[in-house]
Order: C-alpha cells, then sequence, then structure tokens
C-alpha cells in the first residue's frame, strides 16, 4: 500500500541560534520516503546535528515549514511533540546514555514507560527490541558491564522498542572499533528492510554503501545536495 504523504517535507527550513552570526541551517529543501535509509554527511559544523534536532521535533526552526507524515509540525504544542516523539521518532546518539547500574532490559523498557502499556507489554516490547539487534540473551546484565559496540546496540534496542516509523542516528559509530561500528551500520540496515525509515549523519563510509541516498550538508548557504 503507497503512503498518502512522504514521512518527511522540509521546506526552506532555516535555523539561527540566537547570538549566532551565521545560520546553522540555511533553507534547506528534503524529502524523505518511507522505508528509507539516508546518510547525511559533511564536516563538523555543517548543520547535521541541528537537522536531527529539527527532525526529531527537539528544535523548532527560525523559518519554513516540516511536515512530518503530512501534519505541519509548526502547528504542534511542545506536549504533542513530546507525545509524538515518544511513539513516531527514535533518537541513537554518540553516546548511548545508558543507565550503567540498571540492566540492559530495564534500560531498554525506559522508553515505552510513558506508553499506556501495562508492564508485562512494555517487558514484551522491550525483548523484542533486544532480541532483534542480537542481544536479548543479554537482558539481565548490568548495561555499564557491556563492551561499547554492545551498548550502541542496547541504544538502539531502546529508540525502537516503541515502534517508531523514523529513526534518528547522530554519528552513531563515532566512538566504535571497525567491527563495532560495521554490526550497527548492518543492523540499521536491517531496520530499513522492515520498512522504518533511517537517517545517518556521520562520515562512516559503510553507512553510505547501504544507504539507498546520500546527503551532503556543505556550506551553510548551500544546505543539501542530493
Amino acid at each position: 500500500m503507497t503512503a498518502k504523504y512522504p514521512l518527511i517535507e522540509l521546506r526552506g527550513i532555516s535555523v539561527r541560534y540566537p547570538g549566532a552570526a551565521a545560520t546553522a541551517l540555511d533553507r534547506i529543501d528534503l524529502t524523505l520516503g518511507h522505508g528509507e535509509l539516508i546518510t547525511l554527511s559533511g564536516p563538523a559544523g555543517s548543520g547535521k546535528s541541528t537537522l536531527i534536532g529539527v527532525l526529531a521535533l527537539l528544535l523548532r526552526p527560525t523559518s519554513g515549514s516540516y511536515l512530518l507524515n503530512g501534519l505541519d509540525t509548526a502547528t504542534l504544542r511542545d506536549r504533542e511533540c513530546a507525545w509524538i516523539r515518544s511513539r513516531q521518532i527514535g533518537c541513537v546518539l554518540q553516546r548511548p546514555h545508558l543507565l550503567p547500574a540498571r540492566s540492559v532490559l530495564d534500560n531498554v523498557m525506559l522508553a515505552v514507560m510513558y506508553s499506556g502499556q501495562a508492564r508485562q507489554c512494555r517487558r514484551i516490547a522491550a525483548f523484542e527490541a533486544l532480541d532483534l539487534v542480537g542481544l536479548a540473551g543479554e537482558a539481565h546484565l548490568m548495561a555499564g558491564d557491556l563492551a561499547p559496540g554492545e551498548q550502541q546496540r542496547v541504544a538502539i534496542a531502546r529508540a525502537i522498542a516503541a515502534a517508531p516509523n523514523l529513526l534518528l542516528c547522530d554519528d552513531p559509530t563515532a566512538r566504535l572499533d571497525d567491527a563495532a561500528a560495521a554490526h550497527v551500520i548492518r543492523l540499521l540496515s536491517g531496520l530499513r528492510r522492515e520498512g522504518r525509515t533511517v537517517l545517518v549523519a556521520t562520515g562512516d563510509q559503510l553507512a553510505a554503501a547501504y544507504s539507498s541516498r546520500v546527503l551532503a550538508v556543505g556550506s551553510m548557504r548551500q544546505g543539501i545536495t542530493r
């Protein structure tokens, strides 16, 4: 069944931080379809993280429009943005930000704490997400005892536990060795095959090899090049 709207439509998105001399993003136009794996490339300071913040509804643009599945996000209140984030958008950052003294399962269950589901349903969702990243067998270990690559996979499980349509990853392999980074990229590619839209901001060339498109963030005034 064909989706009625693209998952993401950005039209003329600009972001200028208070007191900044230049814009962080300048007139960005971007359309992402359902089920794509997109690599967002560009040097440090080019606006990749700012764009992730806009897409995650964590940062409101200074100008332009952002439609998420046909919904104009400018009409949303902060509380509505938080509700959409908790159900439709998953985020994976450079650092996994796990609670080291809590179990792997507890860390993943935190992502669905406010879903309104019974505890047993949240537990099942967390186990299913851990199974997808190959860590169901480590569910009862303390998160702080895992290797860095395993911790990042737990962060991915936490991000997908609520079955979001959109997964945003801000340089998720930056602190991993080559083997762990390759595992994470292959995992993200597998999530795309399940129908999720995955956007990865990274300089990892392996991510580009698995992507349906590579988008380059150039200078502040050049925006995104397809």
